[in-house]
């Protein structure tokens, strides 16, 4: 009796918890905003390597040139204007940066380039990123061999809270060129074997 009741109840269970996730998984979906890599610009810091004074300088520089832009770019329309806004102050991005991490003790030299970088999947609170190029303001301390700090400077995301934005761990085994996201499920596994 008990395992025909085993037999009955488990697939029950089973298909219920199976409806239940992907009610879950879909209601999920449409909270998280997917960014084009065209509709936005990100400023990205590489420290000089990952010593605790290369990383110190690098946040001393993130904090300046984050200050000197925002009021720029608040209320920035379009990614045209930004980009126009970035380009005009490019020059005194680049002494920002380099006071910054000479105020902190740095001796090495400070560079600024603009451009399409590769960037690996990434969120923002509720902003995903997938993986590709974007257009990146980039400044490079010293080696630029150290740790980095990004954010995105239009829309003005840099300047409300850079601590939510973490990288998305890729998938084990998984091809780290490709931009779909794999959904494993424990149950499905655990049965498998």
């Amino acid at each position: 009796m008990t395992r025909t009741l085993i037999r009955i109840i488990l697939p029950i269970l089973l298909f219920a918890f199976l409806t239940g996730g992907w009610s879950l998984l879909l209601a999920g979906e449409g909270r998280g905003e997917e960014a084009g890599s065209g509709d936005l610009i990100r400023l990205h810091i590489i420290a000089n390597s990952d010593s605790a004074a290369d990383q110190h300088a690098k946040y001393r520089v993130r904090d300046a040139v984050t200050a000197y832009l925002a009021p720029r770019l608040a209320a920035v329309a379009t990614v045209d204007d930004a980009r126009s806004i970035v380009a005009a102050q490019r020059e005194d991005i680049l002494r920002i940066a380099r006071q910054a991490a000479a105020a902190d003790g740095a001796a090495y030299p400070v560079g600024l380039e603009t451009g399409w970088f590769q960037f690996p999947l990434r969120s923002y609170g509720t902003l995903v990123l997938p993986p590709g190029r974007y257009e990146t303001v980039r400044i490079l301390l010293g080696d630029a061999e150290g740790k980095n700090w990004w954010c995105v400077l239009f829309p003005p995301l840099c300047f409300i809270d850079g601590a939510t934005a973490v990288a998305v761990p890729a998938v084990a085994g998984g091809d780290p060129k490709s931009d779909k996201i794999a959904i494993k499920w424990k149950v499905a596994e655990l049965f498998g074997r």
